[in-house]
């Protein structure tokens, strides 16, 4: 199963909280803990999950590995990290997205569609930007194959859990 998953924690050149975003595969979340750990560029200390997807499908594709490599052409899938800012809301607001695509540039329009069909108050003065657009291709040594058919889709829960 494919996880994204919000890690926070501390670093020492930070005076907050900072984030990543991790992409592994397991059969559970709590199978991927080491991974994250592992995986996590500040302080062990105090390294948390804010926030996760498990991710079956992503619109009309089930999410499949292998350890071949998709053919050419075929649709890849692709983590958006939205960004914006809102009137009177100190920061940069932020929208995660996984979408299905041909290329970077098909999934970054896909991703603009969907953000201001959904962010709060989108106007004219709301700075809207693709931050990150990644491909996710290869996992632990296997290749992310996007297969039509049903799927249970996106399961996605914000949590607090200590991963130290």
């Amino acid at each position: 199963m494919l996880f994204v998953v919000m890690l926070g924690g501390k670093h020492p050149k930070a005076t907050i909280e900072v984030h990543d975003v991790q992409f592994v595969v397991a059969e559970r979340l709590e199978s991927a803990y080491a991974q994250l750990r592992e995986a996590w560029f500040g302080s062990p200390a105090g390294l948390h999950i804010d926030s996760w997807m498990q991710v079956d499908g992503v619109e009309q594709y089930k999410v499949e590995f292998s350890p071949l490599a998709p053919g050419p052409g075929a649709p890849r899938l692709y983590f958006l990290n939205l960004g914006g800012y809102e009137a009177a809301t100190f920061g940069e607001a932020h929208r995660y997205l996984l979408v299905v695509a041909r290329d970077k540039t098909e999934a970054k329009a896909k991703g603009k569609r969907q953000m201001l069909a959904h962010w709060h108050k989108a106007h004219t003065d709301a700075l809207l930007d693709v931050d990150d657009c990644l491909p996710i291709d290869l996992l632990q040594g296997r290749y992310v194959h996007l297969v039509p058919g049903p799927h249970q889709g996106i399961e996605q829960r914000n949590d607090y859990i200590i991963l130290n």
